[in-house]
């Protein structure tokens, strides 16, 4: 790891060590009351990490041109494993999401939202939008995005479906895509949005418990607004900073999912406005990294790769505080590298590996320039 933006795996491995913290701040009271044991999420996002760090580590290594060559198979894996969903997948709070395998769980999603970036990086390469246009540029790589956008709908998980959605549209404009012609993909998206809230009840609950507590006042704090009501009361209660750590009083089951989908809001109450806006600079400070990698980066795949990449892991951030803070409907998407979890954190963390990855040939194409000078001179 002698070149290269290292922040790039500094600061995932700091996220990654203040979810470890926080998750077991917030789940330990859950621990005892389930499973009799405080540290039984602890132990196994320890696992998780280790395992992340090694996953990391090696898509650091990993050439981009093995990662190019086998884009198009990692994305027929991808939706693979997606169609696998469909017949045995298992069921948990009413959506089919994982894949068992023995004592192991898969969250597909988490692989095809990764694999959707290489894909439409390839793609866009070889087949710029701007030079080809929209029906043979830009529509057939978001039709492929769009349909595995549309198996993540099945599950159903809208939230994850539409952040892939957003991702693509977001590489196909860095690709050079004309505003104009994503305008057609963005109101197909805004119609399915809406069909999948008619016919999920739910979806339109949580819809309207946002609506409600922003034009009436309340967030229906007894019904769908329960999480969002005690978010609010966790954060709001931190103050400056904060009731110290291990001593919030949210995480004594008032908030559900308090160390996956809301740990923020106890990093909030525990640790306060100040700890609250330093993990907010840690990820402002992996997204500049990862975006400055991408401006550097001479190959079009590199570039649109590492773009992707890193506004993709921005997007869900930015969903979870969002969510956390009121200012989005409650959906279930975690917090990168800091919520509890098995197949996010994994696909976070070779996220950081490849961005790596990215900056070292970056690094090593100036070394080559400059080293001709370093003979004349």
């Amino acid at each position: 790891m002698s070149r290269g933006d290292r922040w790039l795996l500094v600061l995932a491995l700091g996220l990654a060590a203040v979810g470890l913290v926080m998750v077991y701040s917030s789940s330990a009271i859950l621990g005892i009351t389930r499973y009799q044991d405080p540290n039984h999420f602890f132990g196994r996002q320890l696992i998780r990490v280790a395992l992340g760090v090694v996953v990391m580590l090696a898509c650091a290594r990993v050439k981009l041109r093995w990662i190019e060559r086998l884009a198009p198979w990692l994305l027929a894996g991808a939706v693979a494993l997606l169609g696998a969903l469909e017949v045995a997948g298992h069921v948990s709070h009413g959506a089919a999401r994982w894949l068992r395998m023995g004592f192991l769980s898969l969250q597909p999603t988490d692989l095809a939202r990764l694999a959707t970036v290489v894909f439409l990086a390839w793609w866009f390469k070889r087949w710029p939008p701007a030079e080809r246009g929209f029906l043979r540029g830009l529509l057939p790589p978001l039709a492929i995005g769009g349909a595995v956008s549309g198996l993540i709908l099945l599950q159903p998980n809208l939230s994850s479906a539409g952040l892939l959605a957003a991702t693509c549209l977001l590489v196909s404009f860095l690709a050079g895509s004309r505003l104009r012609h994503l305008a057609m993909p963005v109101a197909a998206a805004a119609v399915v949005v809406t069909v999948a809230l008619a016919t999920h009840p739910y979806m339109m609950g949580r819809l309207r418990a946002f609506i409600g507590s922003w034009q009436g006042g309340t967030a229906d704090a007894r019904g769908s607004g329960w999480q969002l009501d005690q978010s609010l009361i966790a954060i709001g209660s931190g103050g400056w900073l904060g009731r110290g750590l291990g001593n919030g009083l949210q995480k004594y089951l008032f908030l559900p999912e308090a160390h996956t989908d809301f740990i923020f809001s106890i990093l909030g109450e525990e640790m306060g406005f100040l700890g609250a806006t330093a993990l907010l600079m840690l990820f402002a400070l992996l997204l500049w990294r990862g975006m400055r990698a991408a401006a550097r980066a001479s190959d079009p795949f590199a570039y649109l790769l590492a773009g992707g990449l890193t506004l993709q892991i921005g997007l869900y951030a930015l969903a979870n505080l969002g969510v956390a803070t009121g200012l989005m409907p409650t959906t279930g998407l975690p917090l990168p590298f800091v919520s509890y979890g098995g197949s996010a954190l994994l696909a976070n963390m070779a996220a950081a590996g490849v961005l790596y990855q990215v900056s070292v040939t970056h690094d090593a194409s100036e070394a080559r320039t400059r080293r001709p000078w370093r003979e004349t001179a």
